[in-house]
């Protein structure tokens, strides 16, 4: 994660660079952490939603509509 916790693309892949991965897979291993960063951004947004009261756990792993526009 970069600056306020943003996916720096460049940083990621001189990281890379730096410890010797190998070309081919850097578009993968890219991708693979940005999903984990959005999983992870969406967990906390929810938690604080859930301790704001504004949303309820929901067992299936739906999105869910809390209020106008808003889906979980």
């Amino acid at each position: 994660m970069g600056n306020r916790r943003s996916v720096v693309e460049s940083d990621f892949y001189t990281k890379l660079k730096k410890l010797d991965v190998q070309e081919g897979k850097n578009d993968k291993l890219f991708a693979d952490y940005v999903a984990r960063v959005c999983e992870k951004h969406d967990r906390v947004i929810l938690s604080f939603l859930q301790m704001q009261g504004l949303a309820r756990p929901n067992a299936e792993g739906s999105r869910k509509k809390i209020w106008h526009n808003v889906h979980l």
